[in-house]
């Protein structure tokens, strides 16, 4: 429909002449480039995400001539004015879009840098993910001042937070995708990097993103709901902290002995209570973590065999939509519990997405991770799979 409007032609110099000879509305115009760059935004996003979409994008730069939407406020956009909009160093309600274009033209780089999803045995040379990696932190070094995180930038912003508090959401997302998205460019090195040199700094930069994260996440809850965050209905917020309580689990594997090795363990341990509130706000929007919490059983059934079989996902395809009936079972059916008891088909979503069986699973899975060696670890982590359903809004 974009195209059939020719907004992917909206700055073109044939389309600027015909706005000043015929004339237009401008708010038309910049109300056009939003809704442009935000379609671009969220293909480019989901184009290095660890997404179902990931490593292919849609939307070709060259295929497109659109100008970035202006940094202002809706209240002070004219329809009568070609130009509009304030430098980039002062705080509008577009501030964090423009900087969420931004981190998505960086995602489109790093996808054109890296091997072709479909060139399986080809790996990107380590020299061009640390060229990646210092874009990306020459990123967050240029962002504007009202959006760093650290205590004196957060603390001589607090007037321009107390007068415009959705900054504070669009800071905090800000870094959430950066951490989740350089987390995920070192990915594939980290596990390596314990053992080869080479690759120590992917090992570093995995874990303290990993960490960063979680803190996020938490920080995010204590945001009030006038700054427009509910972070546990995002699916993006869900499956990147899923994702980092993951990593974390690396470490604690590879690193038992380390004097903060209780510490750790303790932040992956904390990382089901989010999980769990995402769970109390959406039950659709559960099925993925639900899904791949399957995976974690699976890997302690292989460690530990008084463990029982999980439930299939098809089996589970009731639990997930609210049913009080297990597709594809009958009630009078039973199933070893996690204790080794027997339960009732009909108790199954109960016990399944019960909280202390959330916890006693994350304990589990904790306790038996040093035992997890390398290639177990790479098929944990590949193997995670939030499906077409994952949607990025940062």
């Amino acid at each position: 429909m974009a195209r059939a409007m020719q907004i992917h032609r909206l700055d073109t110099a044939h389309s600027r002449e015909e706005r000043r000879l015929k004339g237009c509305d401008f708010i038309e115009i910049e109300v056009q480039r939003r809704f442009w760059w935000h379609m671009v935004a969220s293909d480019w996003l989901l184009a290095f995400s660890g997404s179902a979409q990931e490593g292919a994008y849609i939307f070709q730069p060259k295929h497109m001539n659109v100008n970035f939407p202006s940094n202002t406020d809706d209240e002070l956009l004219l329809a009568t004015v070609v130009q509009q909009g304030f430098p980039l160093s002062v705080p509008t309600a577009f501030s964090g879009s423009i900087q969420r274009i931004k981190m998505a033209t960086l995602c489109r780089e790093v996808v054109d840098a890296l091997p072709s999803i479909l060139l399986d045995s080809q790996e990107a040379e380590y020299e061009v993910i640390l060229a990646l990696d210092k874009k990306f932190h020459e990123f967050i070094k240029d962002i504007p001042d009202f959006f760093k995180m650290d205590e004196e930038s957060v603390r001589k912003n607090q007037a321009i937070c107390s007068e415009r508090p959705y900054i504070t959401w669009q800071r905090l997302n800000l870094h959430f995708s950066f951490h989740t998205r350089l987390c995920r460019l070192h990915r594939p090195y980290h596990l390596e990097g314990i053992t080869n040199p080479k690759y120590a700094y992917s090992t570093r930069v995995c874990i303290r993103s990993a960490q960063t994260v979680l803190e996020l996440r938490k920080a995010m809850d204590e945001i009030g709901p006038e700054a427009g965050g509910y972070p546990a209905r995002f699916w993006r917020v869900v499956q990147h902290v899923f994702l980092a309580a993951l990593i974390l689990a690396t470490d604690v594997s590879f690193n038992p002995e380390t004097p903060d090795a209780e510490a750790r363990k303790a932040k992956v341990l904390a990382a089901y209570k989010s999980l769990e509130k995402s769970k109390q706000e959406s039950g659709t929007l559960f099925e993925g973590v639900q899904r791949n919490m399957q995976t974690l059983l699976s890997t302690l059934q292989k460690q530990r065999p008084q463990v029982p079989v999980a439930p299939s996902e098809t089996e589970l395809h009731g639990t997930f939509v609210g049913s009080d009936e297990v597709a594809g079972t009958n009630h009078n059916d039973s199933r070893m519990d996690m204790q080794g008891g027997t339960i009732a088909s009909g108790e199954l979503d109960e016990i399944i997405m019960g909280e202390e069986n959330w916890e006693q699973l994350w304990s589990e899975f904790v306790a038996i991770a040093p035992d997890l060696d390398v290639p177990q670890w790479n098929s944990l982590l590949e193997d995670v799979d939030f499906g077409s359903g994952w949607l990025e809004n940062v």
